[in-house]
């Protein structure tokens, strides 16, 4: 197997605009061999690299649902969207919480 030089993917951690706050740079080294085998260009795979980290870090719980959408490069709703179409709950609910804000709702409707 021949050696490929490895082509650096540079992505600036923050998508949106952020001008008035500082930002980092995050540089990985893949090969094109990698490349080649995923199918994929540089951007497509830091874009890839990007939105599973928001995943990842959300689903542990280490970012909120906004904060991981900034860092997938994308609005909440959208966020939202790709977490249910890939069957990851949105809202973690308790089953205290859930009968809380059950009741809630009905003495809502009862009002009425």
């Amino acid at each position: 197997m021949g050696s490929n030089p490895a082509i650096p993917i540079v992505y600036k951690a923050g998508l949106m605009d952020y001008a008035s706050s500082g930002t980092e740079t995050i540089t990985l080294e893949v090969s094109q061999d990698m490349l080649a085998a995923l199918k994929m260009g540089a951007t497509d795979l830091g874009e890839r690299i990007r939105l599973l980290a928001a995943i990842s870090f959300f689903q542990e719980k280490q970012l909120s649902l906004g904060k991981a959408a900034e860092l997938a490069g994308l609005n909440r709703l959208t966020f939202m969207d790709l977490l249910t179409q890939r069957g990851i709950v949105v809202f973690d609910y308790d089953e205290s919480a859930l009968a809380t804000d059950l009741a809630g709702i009905a003495e809502l409707v009862d009002r009425d």
